[in-house]
């Protein structure tokens, strides 16, 4: 199909635009378009422009695949602020579809340390964990080989007084100079959650933010499933 005027640039993208994005090569975009898996039409010169939409639904059900994939178990390493919650926050993992290796500890020093020997599929910090202990730890976790690219989940109250933690680690180290006009990159292994309770008034699970919980490591593990 062929179209005269494009009225709005930003609704569509060329063959090699689309091709970037979903980290493929010309002739696989081109197949995509063929079988129908990816929308286009032809400019009055020649030119695919494929459907930004389309490509937008595409990508998210390859994302929704590779949640599936990846998060039908994992390892969640949590520290939390006294050992005296480990029953709750278990409590607070009970209603999650996935099948989850619980592992708890409230000191910061064995948390790196089982982080480094059990190596996790995601890190759970509780936000009543001490900020200066939040800030070596992350400072640690961040530049250790073993650890680097373990997702860690972050109180966002935490991530606003003490951004430098989410520099990432290149750009982190003291002997490094940002040239003029370089913003520095943000680590994308660390997560914001906002905290709520985990056990509800009555007693019960706070379902709402353990809903939230577990979408948010389905995602952390998505993408870190796309970065391997």
């Amino acid at each position: 199909m062929k179209i005269k005027n494009l009225e709005n640039p930003k609704d569509f993208l060329s063959t090699r635009q689309s091709a970037r994005h979903l980290q493929v090569s010309l002739g696989t975009v081109q197949k995509m378009v063929e079988t129908g898996e990816l929308l286009a039409w032809k400019t009055q010169g020649g030119h695919r422009r494929i459907l930004m939409s389309s490509l937008e639904q595409l990508l998210k059900r390859r994302r929704l695949g590779i949640r599936q994939r990846c998060g039908e178990q994992f390892l969640l390493l949590a520290v939390l602020r006294r050992s005296d919650s480990f029953e709750a926050f278990k409590s607070f993992t009970s209603p999650w579809k996935s099948e989850v290796d619980l592992h708890l500890c409230a000191d910061t020093l064995e948390a790196l340390m089982q982080s480094v020997s059990l190596a996790p599929d995601v890190i759970y910090l509780d936000a009543g964990i001490s900020p200066v202990e939040q800030v070596h730890l992350l400072h640690y976790l961040s530049r250790n080989t073993h650890t680097k690219n373990i997702p860690i989940l972050v109180e966002s109250a935490f991530l606003k007084i003490h951004p430098q933690v989410l520099k990432s680690s290149s750009d982190a180290q003291g002997d490094i100079k940002l040239k003029p006009g370089r913003k520095p990159s943000h680590n994308p292994m660390i997560r914001s959650y906002q905290q709520e309770h985990l056990i509800a008034e009555d007693g019960t699970v706070n379902l709402k933010f353990s809903e939230k919980m577990e979408n948010l490591i389905l995602d952390c593990m998505a993408k870190k499933c796309e970065r391997t």
